[in-house]
């Protein structure tokens, strides 16, 4: 009985270690974990919460406290990345290395300072006045891919108390996309970005160059929404008329409209050639040496195409067209 007993205390010991073991495990890949996301739409078609896709987490049972605890510090860092969308992102080394006419930034060090071991630095502490970013540019346009197919149903707007004459008519148009982004960039990766979206023209819902917002994240198998709305309430009266029930209608067009669209983001600013050793400028061997440089990207890279990178998403759009109000009058039969 007492080496039965002895094997129980080390057996819960070695337990009490391992659980304690994978608890700890999803800290580490919290960071990680904020670069997945999907987002959900609500009935009304706003982005209504975010949700992380699931990585697996080795020796973590599914639904134990270790998991949960994981996917509460995911939502956190995911509400904190959330908050700060935003045009424009920093742009780092990687970002700038990543551009099409890299190449030609490290030619013109090379023709103006010379050959030479260096360093690159980008936004660096204390010279906030040579800033360096990469935004989305406004505002991204989206295409269709097929024709949209439409629906048109003529529908009720009820009193907004029993027997009242009095109601709220609701006409104009939403405009909600739903998209999976479909190629990333390398610059730029995982970053949080918002955008202004300008949406095709619908003729047969009567929309067009609608601008829609949004906000996305730079990160294969993503998802994001797009609204745009215009819809106005306007107390009515309805009319009266003896032995009738009088009701507002208007019409309810609703298509749904494949398409797709790419994010252009462009970079700009200031890239620092920092140089071991000073040297004066080749065009001017006698002139004053220093060790670092700055090249400003648009001035080199004049075609906006080289220092551009893309995002590709397609889905398609949900539309709602309300116009057309009239009062109908139904006779009140009393059974």
């Amino acid at each position: 009985m007492v080496i039965m007993f002895s094997f129980s205390i080390h057996s819960c010991f070695l337990l009490f270690i391992y659980l304690v073991s994978v608890t700890a495990l999803p800290h580490q890949h919290v960071r990680r974990a904020g670069i997945d996301v999907k987002h959900t739409v609500s009935s009304d078609g706003t982005l209504s919460r975010m949700s992380p896709l699931p990585i697996p987490v080795a020796n973590t049972p599914h639904g134990s406290k270790a998991s949960l605890n994981h996917r509460g510090l995911e939502k956190r860092e995911l509400s904190k990345r959330a908050q700060a969308a935003s045009p424009c992102s920093p742009l780092d080394v990687d970002d700038a290395q990543s551009l099409p006419g890299w190449g030609q930034l490290e030619q013109y060090a090379r023709t103006t300072w010379g050959d030479g071991d260096w360093t690159i630095t980008i936004n660096p502490p204390g010279y906030k006045d040579k800033p360096a970013t990469i935004c989305v540019a406004d505002p991204v346009r989206v295409e269709m891919t097929g024709e949209p197919q439409c629906v048109s149903t003529r529908v009720d707007i009820e009193p907004e108390k029993k027997k009242s004459t009095h109601i709220k008519v609701d006409e104009g148009y939403k405009n909600v996309g739903n998209w999976n982004i479909t190629n990333v960039t390398s610059a730029a990766h995982a970053e949080f970005f918002s955008a202004n979206f300008l949406m095709p023209n619908i003729p047969k819902v009567q929309l067009f160059s609608v601008k829609a917002s949004g906000e996305f994240i730079n990160a294969p198998r993503n998802s994001f929404t797009t609204v745009a709305s215009n819809i106005t309430f306007k107390p009515t009266e309805l009319t009266t008329v003896q032995d009738k029930r009088c009701i507002g209608t208007v019409n309810n067009q609703q298509c749904i409209v494949p398409s797709r669209g790419r994010v252009q983001l462009v970079a700009s600013g200031y890239i620092w050639f920092n140089y071991k050793t000073k040297r004066a400028p080749l065009a001017n061997p006698k002139g004053g040496k220093h060790s670092r440089y700055t090249i400003k990207v648009e001035d080199i890279l004049k075609n906006v195409t080289d220092r551009s990178v893309w995002i590709d998403f397609s889905g398609y759009m949900n539309t709602t067209m309300r116009s057309d109000y009239f009062d109908e009058c139904r006779w009140n039969f009393q059974l």
